[in-house]
């Protein structure tokens, strides 16, 4: 079952002490008007997922099909902090985050699965990583990740990041995840 359309921003937040934090907002870009309850949902996700602004590689999920697939997307912008190092003159997006972004979607899907429990994902492995394009600032990504196994606490998915129709990685990734149920039901 796919679920609607979805923008997940990132607007910055003052806390106690001048701390710059980041809170996550909720946007629709379909025309639907999502309820508090559905906002509320997204950003919860993304807080128990435990990456903090800037480690967040998702801008907006897309499509969710419960224990089969996500599609998620990055636009990569100019500013981005990796992309001054990562090379001066020539601003590419670092594979290392490419594959992170694939991991981060793959939790995301894991945590579709189990809407009441405290997900915790670590990666495992990864194999037969191929990158076959350069990501570069203006480039909107999609990473369409499929789950192709459970076993235990082992889950396995196939993971691609896209711009356009072009493939720009692509890569098998193992997580282990570690589930803990809270509250009960009736």
């Amino acid at each position: 079952m796919a679920m609607p359309r979805e923008e997940i921003g990132i607007l910055p937040r003052l806390e106690r002490g001048g701390c710059t934090k980041a809170i996550r907002r909720l946007k629709i870009t379909n025309g639907e008007n999502a309820g508090w309850a559905e906002r509320s949902k997204w950003e919860e996700l993304f807080h128990r997922l435990s990456h903090p602004f800037p480690a967040v590689m998702i801008d907006r999920v897309e499509e969710v099909e419960r224990e089969k697939r996500i599609k998620a997307v990055k636009w990569i912008t100019a500013d981005e902090f990796y992309l001054a190092g990562h090379f001066p003159g020539n601003p590419i997006m670092p594979g290392v985050l490419t594959l992170e972004g694939m991991v981060q979607s793959a939790l995301i899907l894991v945590e579709a699965e189990h809407p009441r429990g405290k997900v915790s994902g670590f990666l495992q492995k990864v194999d037969r990583v191929r990158f076959k394009r350069a990501i570069f600032p203006g480039d909107r990504v999609e990473f369409l990740v499929h789950l192709t196994g459970k076993e235990g606490d082992l889950w396995t998915f196939k993971g691609k990041a896209q711009v356009g129709k072009e493939t720009a990685a692509e890569a098998n990734l193992i997580l282990k995840v570690g589930v803990r149920e809270v509250g009960f039901e009736l």
